[in-house]
């Protein structure tokens, strides 16, 4: 064979084979950020945290970790799925069931309680945002405090501004967590007890008279 024919057809194939592993890499980002802008890998971060739940501060810390360890679009896209959740769980059956466990659930109360609620992984929170009055069966016997969680809401701005060096308000797509003019989904809640007894007879058997807080 001629050599620069042989030359001709190694450049070639070398160049299919760059193209190729680049259509791979590119392919292999793709779904790693469909995976947490659609919940997957999302929640695979999230519920990889929740053996530390007994302890806050170590469940940011993990949470911290495994966010650093990922690149600053991974990161946005998980704050994007965050705030996908946030809206999600924005419902008066969930108010309300926050608002027997505690006596009461300011707009900020609830805020931080569905911060609370994603927190304890996936599992958890679809079942109690399908049924919240099954809150009551999940929490412990001897449940203290208030179920609020308000810093899981911002790990994950911390996280990229320690990445970018930029102030992590300047965050994009960052989850403002409050939705002026939207109100959320589902029946409101009567705030009289005899209502609250009958739309939440679980949750009212075991927080009615002794709420947490």
């Amino acid at each position: 064979m001629d050599s620069r024919a042989w030359i001709g057809a190694s450049t070639v194939a070398m160049l299919f084979s760059l193209l190729a592993t680049s259509c791979v890499q590119n392919l292999g980002m793709s779904e790693r950020t469909t995976q947490v802008t659609d919940g997957t890998r999302f929640w695979q971060l999230v519920d990889a945290t929740t053996p530390f739940e007994a302890d806050p501060q170590r469940q940011l810390a993990a949470l911290h970790g495994e966010l650093a360890s990922l690149p600053t679009k991974e990161i946005e896209e998980f704050e994007v799925a965050f705030d996908q959740e946030m809206k999600r769980s924005y419902s008066w059956d969930l108010w309300g069931a926050a608002y027997v466990v505690h006596a009461g659930a300011s707009d900020d109360g609830f805020e931080y309680f569905r911060c609370w609620l994603i927190s304890k992984g996936k599992r958890v929170f679809e079942k109690v945002l399908a049924d919240p009055d099954s809150l009551a069966d999940i929490l412990a016997p001897d449940v203290r405090g208030v179920l609020e969680f308000e810093q899981f809401a911002y790990v994950a701005r911390k996280t990229w501004g320690e990445k970018t060096g930029k102030p992590a308000n300047k965050m994009p797509n960052a989850a403002w967590m409050m939705y002026p003019g939207r109100q959320p989904t589902g029946v409101p809640f009567d705030e009289d007890s005899n209502s609250l007894a009958k739309r939440y007879p679980k949750l009212w058997k075991r927080f009615g008279s002794t709420p947490l807080g």
